[in-house]
């Protein structure tokens, strides 16, 4: 496996957008509408100025949450000429043999050109593996066999290779991709996943419910062990929400709609399981949708970008000392959110902010 370029703290983050192709289907919105709005953002964040776009993977999902990243990812490739496309995260396990997945990953690099970056994870929703009878016990095993593969694949050679769940027998994966040395992210969060992430050379992705300080523990511990098996520094990426405007209440309320459908009706903490520190005891306990912490402006500064460009950007200098990010990604369209208000969300950070990010860490003194 090969390692995309890690960047030193000081850098400017490639700036990369999220897409989950949501639908509202409580507004009887039509699950095509998200995919073919999906592909128009796409397309103005390659004008704009977006570096990267990744494709997210979830399974059964009433508001057609993408299931294919990689099938979705072909049709942003096109959309998005200037711009590299990846998965954030596609669930290894679940796409059948490993040397099948090498030649989907392959198609997709050829086809955009070379510009592909493997996101892949173990998965973690039980359910996901039962509706195709996948054995959600043995996904971590499934998930190293899968990454062996991939890297005997993506050597140009005919190989063998006899595992617990695969086989394979003069497997020769053509067409190769065009990058001779592609771009491995893992998402991970235990120690354990940290240190696989690490062997197998791959960049770390961490989605965008931890606050930024447990984050930034996060990528230390993952340096610590890249040092522990002498293996020079990885990259570093997150998806975090960036929410721009005059100023934070403002930049709040004009999502709060789109925010609270997100987090407190899909994705409410009780599904998610997350867990926030008690500022009485310091203890971390269960997160409810009902708490009156839980996506309050406190909650958003904890863990996002929150409020005028220059608080924005003064939050990501901050932050990106300690997080050494190579991609900091978010989310221009949120479920429901009409496209024209997503360019704007879209154009006010690339305009409003980067210009001044980029100028703010070229300084001498920043």
């Amino acid at each position: 496996m090969t390692e995309p370029s890690s960047s030193a703290s000081a850098t400017v983050p490639r700036l990369g957008i999220l897409l989950n192709f949501q639908s509202r289907p409580d507004l009887g919105e039509p699950w095509d509408r998200p995919y073919r709005e999906g592909l128009e953002l796409a397309a103005e964040a390659s004008r704009c100025g977006i570096d990267d776009i990744w494709i997210s993977e979830h399974h059964g999902e009433e508001d057609g949450y993408c299931p294919s990243p990689i099938v979705a990812g072909a049709a942003v490739a096109t959309a998005a000429p200037n711009c590299r496309v990846g998965q954030g995260i596609a669930v290894a396990p679940l796409y059948g043999h490993p040397l099948r997945l090498a030649e989907d990953l392959a198609v997709l690099d050829n086809l955009s050109g070379g510009r592909l970056d493997v996101g892949l994870g173990q998965g973690y929703r039980a359910s996901e593996f039962e509706s195709i009878g996948l054995p959600y016990a043995k996904r971590t095993r499934a998930f190293e066999e899968i990454l062996d593969v991939l890297r005997l694949a993506w050597q140009g050679r005919s190989f063998d290779y006899h595992g617990a769940i695969y086989t394979v027998k003069n497997g020769l994966l053509r067409p190769g991709p065009v990058q001779k040395r592609m771009p491995l992210w893992i998402g991970a969060a235990a120690p354990v996943s940290r240190a696989r992430a690490v062997r197998y050379g791959a960049g770390l992705m961490i989605a965008n419910l931890t606050e930024l300080g447990h984050t930034a523990k996060q990528f230390d511990a993952f340096d610590a062990e890249a040092s522990a098996q002498g293996v020079a520094p990885l990259p570093h990426s997150v998806v975090r929400e960036v929410l721009v405007g005059d100023s934070a209440s403002e930049a709040i309320a004009r999502h709060k709609t789109y925010l609270d459908f997100t987090y407190r009706v899909q994705y409410p903490p009780e599904r998610t399981g997350m867990t926030f520190k008690d500022p009485t005891t310091g203890e971390r306990i269960p997160l409810t949708s009902d708490h009156p912490y839980f996506l309050s402006e406190g909650y958003m500064k904890d863990r996002w970008f929150v409020g005028t460009p220059d608080d924005v950007v003064n939050d990501i200098v901050t932050w990106q000392q300690k997080l050494k990010l190579d991609v900091l990604f978010f989310h221009p369209k949120m479920p429901g959110m009409p496209l024209k208000q997503a360019v704007d969300e879209l154009h006010r950070v690339t305009g409003q902010v980067m210009p001044r990010l980029r100028e703010r860490l070229a300084a001498p003194n920043r």
